[in-house]
């Protein structure tokens, strides 16, 4: 028994220093293939924004729908007109500084003055905009290139920051176009990279060799790595609304026409075929038309059901949940039939509320390009250290047209009450100038120094 039990002590012992050795030859193995195992997932594992598929046919359509229709196009250009339609103009403290990024703004291939609001469009109409940087050795001039966001192949995140992008692969261009085929470029980062990024993605960033680019992203979860259009929840919507209209369009069309049914009494087929080839033109406007008593004439229209009432309420309703799903009140599209002026002002809220989130996002993608340009030019030794630090702002124009006459009414009110409150001692003159200047800074106004 005893040898029993040494014999199948013996083979467990084995058994697992077989498993070991396997083990540590499957460890080695492992290794030796995918020594960052960490920063690969699963097939089945799912990964933030819509399927690559999905992606690139909501650009596809997006941009079809911003070039061929009226309601698409007007959804994209009107934030445009409302975030940047005024233009852009810049501002800073130094003087060196200042012209730097002016000659930036104006430079001849960049032309950004012009060029700028067609790249907010397109941001709306993509979800993201890649914008390839080449610099000028000597002068450290910075100009910017343009690459399709539908040539992007992926974007490549941090493994331990799956929020910061730090490169992209471009795919081919259609036939033609193999000069993009695998480049890998890195994106620009703010300061200094080394400062922020993990060693993992330290080694992934040196394998992006072919430049660097800005890219912009609108519409995105924090995980998900491509950005999306303004316009996606809306496209299907959009299409049918379209589609509907020039249904009703040729419904009206239809009940518009009519033909002339003419009755022949007593007359046999040849009598009838006869009269064809005498009559069978329709008669012109405004010309005259005789017949004896056996002719009758009768202007025949189609008898639709379901006529041009119900088709309106449908567009109403249609309407409605696309414009309010986008953000955008219905008296924007010429629909103010419904509204007053108290209803128009209190309906506009949301929408500005909304323009002015995009507008922090397109300044910040100028102070960024500014940002960069100011780097750029004093690695090239043109700008001292203090003009680097003193820095340039952009400036964009307000969202809303304030009403002068309310502002100046609120103002008069305030400091009629700011007065008496001074001469009864119930606060100090510099609390009431604070007071002033605070109330001004609400409707835009500077009123410090």
């Amino acid at each position: 028994m005893e040898s029993v039990k040494r014999v199948k002590a013996a083979g467990r012992k084995s058994q697992l220093k077989r498993k070991g050795e396997t083990a540590q030859r499957s460890g080695r193995m492992s290794a030796a293939i995918d020594p960052d195992e960490r920063i690969w997932r699963p097939l089945g594992e799912g990964r933030g924004g819509v399927s690559p598929y999905t992606h690139a046919r909501m650009q596809a359509l997006a941009y079809e729908l911003w070039l061929t229709n009226l309601m698409g196009q007007r959804l994209i250009e009107i934030v445009t007109d409302h975030v940047v339609g005024e233009g852009v103009s810049w501002h800073g403290e130094d003087e060196r500084a200042l012209n730097a990024v002016k000659a930036f703004w104006g430079d001849p291939v960049n032309q950004m003055d012009i060029r700028f609001e067609r790249l907010v469009s397109e941001l709306g109409i993509f979800g993201e905009l890649l914008l390839p940087v080449a610099v000028s050795r000597f002068e450290g001039r910075v100009r910017l290139g343009y690459v399709s966001p539908r040539l992007i192949e992926e974007v490549v995140t941090d493994p331990d920051n799956c929020a910061l992008p730090i490169g992209v692969v471009l795919r081919a261009r259609e036939p033609g176009g193999a000069a993009h085929k695998g480049k890998r470029v890195k994106t620009v980062l703010g300061g200094d990279p080394r400062g922020y990024l993990s060693a993992s993605a330290r080694r992934e960033r040196a394998r992006f060799t072919d430049g660097e680019a800005f890219l912009f992203q609108i519409n995105k979860a924090s995980d998900a790595s491509r950005g999306a259009s303004d316009l996606l929840a809306a496209i299907d919507w959009i299409d049918t609304y379209e589609r509907f209209i020039f249904d009703a369009v040729e419904r009206a069309r239809l009940q518009n026409s009519f033909i002339y049914d003419v009755t022949l009494k007593g007359a046999g087929p040849e009598k009838i075929a006869e009269w064809l080839a005498e009559n069978g033109v329709a008669p012109k406007p405004s010309s005259v038309r005789v017949h004896n008593e056996k002719e009758e004439w009768q202007a025949v229209s189609p008898d639709l059901k379901g006529g041009e009432s119900g088709a309106q309420g449908i567009a109403k309703m249609m309407r409605g949940l696309l414009l309010g799903g986008v953000g955008v009140p219905s008296h924007w599209f010429a629909q103010g039939e419904d509204v007053n002026r108290a209803s128009a002002e209190s309906m506009d809220q949301p929408t500005l509320k909304k323009m002015t989130r995009r507008q922090r996002t397109v300044r910040h993608i100028l102070q960024a390009m500014a940002d960069k340009q100011l780097e750029e030019t004093h690695r090239a030794g043109a700008l001292p250290e203090e003009a680097l630090r003193s820095g340039v702002s952009p400036v964009l124009p307000d969202i809303s047209v304030r009403d002068t006459e309310k502002m100046s009414e609120a103002l008069l009110r305030v400091s009629t009450a700011l007065d008496t409150a001074t001469a009864r001692g119930w606060m100090s003159d510099d609390a009431a100038g604070k007071l002033i200047a605070h109330l001004a800074g609400q409707f835009g106004m500077n009123l410090e120094g």
